[in-house]
């Protein structure tokens, strides 16, 4: 008679239910198998390591840009034609910008950060003249801790954060066009709104940015890539210098 779990047992095993099993059997272990694992280790590691060596390098030319733009600013404050001249200067500005991301190197990123540190030294000599240096000083370590918390999660998080480009592309939009109508209205609570908003996007694209710098080392140059995170650091300084002042009033 046929044994009725024999059907079962050939599903189970894969084998001929009359053959026996040997269950203290273990098979060895397949060398192609643990050449194959060994190469992807050294793969990830060899990786890893090109991923540290490019941020080092973008985080080392964004330590320079952040130097160059507080000398800069320094200048500024006391500077006329910083004072006289912001429409100038702000065209120079898109000038030396255009320019870092044509020629993709240092000098010009320096350039640009020399040039917007310029223009931002007037706004910091309007606070620091009105009494409100602790909150220039306020705006500083908010942003130096919002910086080294969000870069210390991107760059351990497992979580993908690409889904946050298209959003934070939407907020920037509305944010620029927030901007350009209050520039009309003068209105403290839509200056409020425009100056919080900021904050968070610009916060985002750190975040984004970061690990879009880790999982992708070498896509763009190190100069431009730390020439995007310094714009997204002064614009959150800025956003936060903006906002605090407002609460201050």
């Amino acid at each position: 008679m046929d044994d009725p779990s024999a059907k079962t047992r050939a599903a189970v095993w894969g084998s001929d239910p009359a053959a026996p099993v040997n269950a203290g059997y273990t098979a060895p272990p397949n060398p192609a198998s643990q050449d194959a694992g060994l190469a992807l280790s050294r793969r990830q590691t060899r990786l890893e390591g090109v991923a540290i060596d490019y941020l080092k390098q973008v985080y080392a030319l964004l330590a320079a840009s952040m130097i160059v733009a507080v000398a800069a600013g320094y200048v500024g404050m006391t500077l006329p034609f910083a004072f006289e001249h912001p429409i100038v200067l702000m065209l120079m500005m898109f000038g030396a910008l255009f320019l870092a991301f044509r020629v993709q190197n240092a000098a010009t990123l320096f350039l640009f950060t020399a040039i917007s540190g310029l223009s931002i030294g007037p706004v910091i000599a309007i606070y620091v003249g009105a009494g409100l240096s602790q909150i220039v000083g306020q705006a500083v370590f908010m942003t130096g801790a919002v910086f080294i918390g969000l870069s210390a999660y991107a760059l351990t998080t497992r979580r993908d954060l690409s889904m946050l480009s298209g959003i934070l592309f939407a907020g920037l939009i509305v944010l620029l066009v927030g901007s350009l109508l209050n520039l009309f209205f003068h209105s403290t609570a839509m200056s409020f709104a425009v100056s919080a908003c900021g904050s968070v996007i610009f916060a985002g694209y750190i975040l984004f940015e970061t690990q879009q710098l880790k999982e992708n080392p070498g896509a763009v140059a190190p100069s431009v890539a730390a020439l995007s995170m310094y714009l997204n650091v002064v614009n959150l300084f800025l956003s936060l210098l903006r906002l605090l002042g407002i609460l201050e009033d």
